[in-house]
């Protein structure tokens, strides 16, 4: 298949795939920004908030791993512009919605459309782009991440200091039915760029292999995968259990109003950003291995977890350092584990494949966080949920050490440190045909 080559088609094709991954954060993480202002303005129990959260967690969990398999076997720009599409009608059913069941349907519906994004979004990168640039935009996408909960929760406290949390459905509908439309519009162009003027890459695979992946079985992929799997597992527990939690934690544990404790959470994403190269720079450097890198963070967020439990529960500010701190470093793992090592699979024909099964895994302990940590914290107090949290982030470490050999065989894609040397340069230095 040809490939863009250009440094205006390759940059077109990162803006494209950067905005609209970027506004699936704002039909999605809106529910957690407002779910305070959902419990004091609605008076919506805790434990239904948690239910619909988990809802949305599990059928988006369950939706990475299908929308997966199929990118890899059918047409991928299709399956993001549907669930782009389909995420936006579903958010504008939450802002007319007034009953929690219904809630809890309407937003399993958004975690199903939401999945359709992410793997068939890597999968149309690595059948446009070479190897090099791929990993390179997959790098840079990570920071769709901390920018689009930054902006997500700006947009969510501008609505509730208007008066109501609903607009923000209302907002993030219209947002993602506009970057369905930009979606299929700007791929579709960029095909027929390829096609016209694009260059032929090498070939990924030979005929045997091709015969050899598709018989292969599915079971024992995820079986190569289960260390790294159970990693990305207690990584979902942590980044989204920290973030679904922090505004309430504020707000009970310090006395905060509900709008400045969303606000004081925005700063959250925007420190996070520095997590993506962060975590870019230490396995250039050090590692060279996505898994060890995303060790060193699990440890490091542990034991800022640590001493928060026994120097800072009084201090609002060392409080929130330490939540700083932990969510940075989960950005790191989050970079290593769903938008690099999937990459090694990349000449194997699963990328997508691995990627939707990282990511279903990783939004499966989200559920767990999202009606887990609510309960325990009403049950227990905020001081049992930093306790989880620090035994959480010493299993991952430990996970992600039985996770280095992971996507190393025969036929692995090289790491991004091997052959990309970070993000910076996203295009080719020189423009040949």
């Amino acid at each position: 298949m040809k490939k863009l080559y250009t440094r205006r088609s390759i940059s077109l094709l990162f803006a494209v795939c950067w905005a609209s991954y970027f506004c699936t954060y704002l039909g999605r993480l809106n529910f957690t920004a407002c779910i305070a202002e959902m419990n004091t303005a609605d008076h919506i129990s805790k434990l239904e908030l948690g239910r619909i959260s988990s809802a949305f967690f599990v059928c988006y969990g369950l939706g990475q791993f299908f929308s997966g398999l199929l990118a890899d076997r059918f047409c991928a720009k299709r399956l993001v512009g549907l669930g782009l599409l389909g995420s936006a009608v579903l958010n504008w059913g939450m802002a007319l919605c007034h009953m929690p069941d219904m809630m809890v349907l309407l937003w399993a519906l958004n975690g199903l459309f939401q999945s359709m994004a992410w793997a068939p979004l890597v999968r149309t990168v690595a059948d446009l782009v070479p190897g090099p640039q791929c990993a390179r935009i997959c790098l840079n996408l990570a920071t769709t991440t901390p920018v689009g909960t930054l902006a997500t929760y700006g947009m969510c406290v501008i609505c509730i200091s208007l008066g109501s949390w609903r607009e923000a459905f209302w907002a993030g509908g219209i947002l993602l039915a506009a970057a369905g439309v930009l979606w299929l519009a700007g791929i579709t162009a960029l095909e027929q760029t390829a096609r016209r003027d694009g260059i032929e890459d090498a070939p990924e695979q030979g005929p045997a292999q091709s015969a050899s992946r598709r018989k292969g079985s599915i079971l024992r992929l995820m079986l190569t995968l289960a260390p790294v799997c159970l990693a990305a597992c207690i990584h979902g527990l942590l980044k989204d259990g920290i973030m679904t939690w922090v505004p309430s934690f504020l707000q009970e544990g310090f006395g905060l109003p509900t709008a400045f404790s969303v606000a004081l959470t925005m700063l959250l994403p925007l420190v996070n950003l520095s997590g993506v190269y962060a975590g870019n720079a230490v396995n250039v450097r050090l590692f060279r291995n996505e898994a060890s890198t995303a060790c060193l963070f699990f440890g490091a967020c542990g034991a800022g977890l640590l001493l928060w439990l026994f120097l800072g529960r009084e201090s609002l500010w060392v409080t929130f350092a330490v939540l700083l701190f932990s969510t940075t470093c989960m950005t790191s793992v989050s970079t290593m584990l769903l938008s690099l090592l999937p990459l090694r699979f990349r000449s194997r024909g699963q990328t997508a494949t691995v990627t939707g099964i990282l990511n279903a895994v990783t939004y499966a302990g989200s559920a767990l966080s999202s009606t887990g940590f609510g309960a325990l914290s009403t049950q227990w107090g905020w001081n049992a949920v930093f306790l989880v949290w620090c035994v959480s982030a010493a299993l991952g470490a430990v996970a992600c050490l039985f996770s280095r050999r992971c996507g190393h065989g025969p036929g692995a894609e090289e790491s991004i440190a091997a052959h990309a040397g970070g993000a910076r340069r996203m295009c080719p230095k020189k423009e040949k045909r």
